[in-house]
Parts: C-alpha cells; sequence; structure tokens
C-alpha cells in the first residue's frame, strides 16, 4: 500500500493543534496511523458526528 503525503499528516495535525483548527478527516487518519484506531471505527466516528456547515 501506498500513502502519498504520509511524512505531512504528523506536520498538518500539529499545525492544526497549534491553530485550534477543526479537522476531523486528519485526526481520524492520525489516530489509525498512531494510536491504534482501527480503520472501521475511524469511519464509524466519522460518519457519527454531528452535521454543521463547514467551509
Amino acid at each position: 500500500m501506498v500513502i502519498e503525503s504520509i511524512d505531512n499528516i504528523e506536520v498538518a495535525y500539529e499545525l492544526g493543534k497549534i491553530n485550534n483548527i477543526e479537522m476531523p478527516i486528519l485526526n481520524t487518519v492520525y489516530d489509525i496511523l498512531y494510536k491504534d484506531l482501527s480503520p472501521k471505527e475511524g469511519v464509524a466516528r466519522l460518519m457519527q458526528r454531528e452535521k454543521k456547515s463547514e467551509y
């Protein structure tokens, strides 16, 4: 399996935290790669998010 830009995930994750930017897809991918979240649980978490207006 090839994952493009995997080296940037950690940087983007940290920048989001520093700048208080909500990035649910990036956070889920980070949790799957680095915090042992299963992909199935990650997708479920994203699909169960409360709907809201996003830009």
